[in-house]
């Protein structure tokens, strides 16, 4: 009888000690067998880039957890419900992200500014406007390289894609905003001359 109550007993409390790898915090995390802050971070890194583990042997993946960490930890491992992917549950928040960010906010009121006078001075501004985009593409790229570690490439490539939304955001908006003043301007001189 104390037999199986001692299994009951040990049963129960692995179920409360179940570390659920989709959706588990970084402190979650830190219960596992030599895991520690550094390991930690790179699991959540690569959920957040790969989203959801397919299964625990994708824990291999990521550089410094060994086989032998991951059989260690196997019984405490569970696969739960993939919540949405990050990529999907920040799609929206990515844009709004990308729209708020104060460097493309300054760049995009330049671009506008620039298109306004060019509309209302009637002065060519659209290879300024270009320009200005094309210099927002370089301070985003310069951006994302500054947090650019070459020891850890896998880790790094999320800070340089930060960088690149917003060099390309600046782009498009400069390029669509001369190209939409070209065209203005051609159908309003296409009115004139009819």
């Amino acid at each position: 009888m104390i037999k199986y109550l001692l299994l009951f007993a040990l049963t129960f409390s692995n179920l409360f000690s179940l570390v659920d790898l989709n959706n588990a915090s970084p402190d979650q995390l830190l219960e596992l067998n030599g895991i520690g802050k550094a390991k930690s971070q790179k699991i959540i890194r690569y959920r957040e880039l790969n989203g959801c583990f397919t299964a625990i042997d994708d824990l291999a993946n990521i550089e410094g957890i060994s086989k032998k960490i991951i059989t260690s930890n196997r019984r405490n491992l569970v696969l739960g419900v993939c919540k949405k992917s990050k990529s999907e549950e920040s799609s929206l928040s990515s844009l709004s992200d990308v729209l708020l960010d104060p460097i493309n906010i300054f760049f995009v009121i330049i671009i506008f500014v620039l298109g306004f006078l060019d509309q209302k001075t009637g002065k060519d501004l659209k290879s300024q406007i270009v320009s200005v985009g094309v210099l927002g593409t370089f301070v985003g790229i310069f951006i994302g390289l500054q947090a650019f570690d070459p020891n850890d490439i896998t880790n790094s490539v999320n800070d340089i894609l930060v960088g690149l939304k917003t060099a390309f955001f600046t782009s498009i908006v400069g390029m669509s905003v001369a190209t939409t003043l070209s065209l203005i301007q051609k159908f309003a001189g296409e009115k004139d001359d009819a």
